[in-house]
């Protein structure tokens, strides 16, 4: 009997084998991810994305904040803080391809109706909440709310939008997009695309954006002068719009096809040298973006050349923090797991509770730099962001985990076990 079962499961091997051969990379069945001479399983959860997720918000919420004249050097980080976003999509584009693509290692189709599910759950009961904060409470909102409600609920918001109350959640409708989309190209493609055709691909995409942008930069804006009032319409036809955004996703799901197709490769290359290596490359893409950032903002060079090299440069160190080296820092250092754990909350909450925070103390004579409103903007920041984690967040997400684990016990269709 358990000679049957061995010859079986050689034969069952074999077949994986000549169908991971004539499929290629992204079809090839893979091992479990291992790091190190003792073979030991890479950790599920990356430590050093941890620190990366509390730069983001930290770099946006900077972003956001005041920038008075006079103080240069602020300014210039400050108006840094956009990138911030960038790298969440190149965050999002990662963890969210492992989870689409690692079925596919498997020779299985990722199911949609749990990943559906566990996006909704995840995303909208939060997001929910503070749209109906800044419809219903007019004091809550940072600028008056000129955006109608059923924009914010198809998630359509980031297309023509202008600067008003909420106008930062038009990066949660590039991520929406992004999850509608992405499961449907990897069910149409499972068994098509080979590793050269997946990174031309993704090759075309980033060049596309670049020319795509290029080509309406010179169509609205070549023609105005510094201080024109044309550019105003400039952060609504090339910076909010799902397709002027598309560098950071790209390369995250790039590096979630090589972390789940080539285990051996991503080990190599989130350990030791190479790891530092990619560290300094990433830290010299983000210079030069910086440095468009200061001689060229929002210029042509600028417009088709900063967000690919910022996905880029973010791409590379997220390779470097994903190393068991990185990871076991990044687990030790105080705070880092809980802030990258509040990130979306403080996301969605923090304009509207700093401005709170300003418009009280200014009449004592407080102004946005004053050590007390940066302290107490601070603080109210957290605490809102808690109270939405553990009011609503986390509620949500308990009820995520019944809601799969009744998917799971349900019986597989008569169809599918033929």
């Amino acid at each position: 009997m358990s000679g049957e079962f061995s010859e079986a499961w050689r034969s069952k091997v074999a077949r994986g084998v000549t169908r991971s051969r004539r499929w290629g990379l992204a079809f090839r069945a893979s091992p479990p991810l291992r790091v190190g001479p003792l073979n030991t399983p890479e950790p599920r959860h990356l430590a050093g994305l941890d620190l990366l997720r509390c730069l983001a918000i930290f770099v946006v919420v900077l972003f956001h904040y005041p920038r008075p004249q006079g103080l240069e050097t602020y300014q210039m980080f400050a108006n840094f803080g956009w990138t911030g976003v960038e790298l969440f999509f190149v965050l999002s584009g990662f963890l969210i391809g492992t989870q689409l693509l690692e079925p596919v290692s498997r020779d299985e189709a990722p199911d949609l109706k749990r990943f559906y599910l566990r996006r909704s759950l995840r995303i909208l009961p939060p997001y929910l909440i503070v749209v109906a904060l800044y419809l219903f409470v007019p004091a809550w909102s940072e600028r008056p709310v000129e955006t109608p409600a059923w924009r914010f609920l198809t998630f359509t918001q980031n297309f023509g939008l202008r600067l008003n109350g909420f106008s930062h959640a038009w990066s949660l409708c590039v991520e929406e997009h992004f999850y509608l989309v992405l499961p449907l190209a990897v069910l149409a493609l499972r068994k098509r695309v080979r590793t050269p055709q997946l990174l031309v691909g993704a090759a075309v995409l980033l060049v596309v954006g670049m020319l795509l942008r290029g080509v309406l930069w010179q169509r609205s804006f070549s023609m105005l002068g510094p201080d024109d009032e044309g550019w105003r319409g400039y952060d609504t036809l090339l910076y909010y719009p799902t397709y002027a955004r598309l560098d950071g996703l790209t390369c995250g799901v790039l590096l979630a096809a090589l972390r789940v197709f080539r285990p051996a490769a991503w080990a190599r290359w989130t350990r030791g040298v190479r790891a530092g290596g990619l560290a300094l490359v990433g830290l010299v893409f983000l210079a030069g973006v910086f440095w468009l950032n200061e001689e060229h903002f929002r210029y042509l060079a600028h417009t088709m050349l900063a967000f690919p090299l910022t996905a880029v440069g973010y791409a590379a160190l997220l390779v470097a923090m994903s190393g068991p080296t990185a990871s076991r820092l990044c687990a030790r250092l105080p705070g880092v797991k809980t802030f990258a754990v509040l990130s979306f909350t403080i996301y969605l909450t923090h304009k509207a509770v700093q401005h709170g925070v300003r418009v009280f103390l200014a009449p004592h004579g407080m102004d946005a730099f004053h050590p007390a409103t940066l302290v107490g903007g601070a603080v109210a920041v957290l605490l809102a962001s808690l109270a939405l984690h553990y009011g609503v967040e986390r509620p949500a997400l308990r009820w995520r985990s019944r809601l799969e684990s009744r998917l799971v016990r349900e019986p597989a269709p008569q169809a599918a076990l033929g």
